[in-house]
């Protein structure tokens, strides 16, 4: 996270990024995460790539192209970016922070309206009329689905709870009230 967010510093101070996240299973908050998938909005996606591979941060440039660029860091991390325009934020960050499993299961839902979805937005699958994709909210409306935050997003029946209208309510930061730190002397002794 640290490091995924010392990158989205870097990236936004280019002058052509209006919006920059990470995604994937960093936002997910997996418990492990083998890469950093991070996203962007630019006008200008050919000079953000060019920015994103002379990072500071930048040991190797595995792949670098008009939209899509991987590096490895100094600390041995892969990076993947992709650039999208502003208008399909939405549709973009949910594509690419949704496991893929998760991500299946609401294509078939699109698909089942006569609907087609992508990281580019939901569209009519007749006419390719955009219906949604400036947010996460939008997209998920649209696909008569109430917004399904992040970190359920691994198809483990969380498409099913939110079709019932029976979301789990998740924790965060603001309900923990304290910390419990607790010793035994199990292993380690009697401290």
């Amino acid at each position: 996270l640290d490091l995924a967010e010392q990158l989205l510093g870097e990236l936004t101070a280019v002058p052509t990024v209006r919006r920059a996240a990470y995604a994937g299973s960093l936002r997910r908050m997996r418990e492990t995460v083998g890469d950093i998938d991070l996203l962007v909005t630019s006008d200008r996606p050919e000079a953000v790539m060019r920015a994103f591979c002379e990072l500071s941060l930048v040991a190797r440039v595995l792949a670098h192209g008009s939209t899509k660029s991987s590096i490895v860091t100094r600390k041995g991390v892969q990076v993947d970016l992709r650039v999208v325009e502003p208008a399909v934020w939405g549709a973009a960050l949910m594509y690419f922070t949704g496991s893929k499993a998760h991500n299946i299961r609401i294509r078939q839902i699109a698909v089942r309206a006569g609907l087609k979805l992508s990281e580019y937005g939901l569209f009519e699958a007749d006419s390719g009329r955009q219906l949604a994709a400036a947010t996460e909210e939008d997209v998920y409306a649209r696909l008569g689905l109430p917004w399904i935050t992040p970190t359920l997003r691994e198809d483990s029946g969380e498409v099913e709870a939110a079709l019932a209208g029976d979301l789990p309510r998740v924790v965060e930061e603001r309900d923990i009230r304290g910390d419990l730190h607790v010793h035994t002397d199990l292993t380690d002794g009697v401290a």
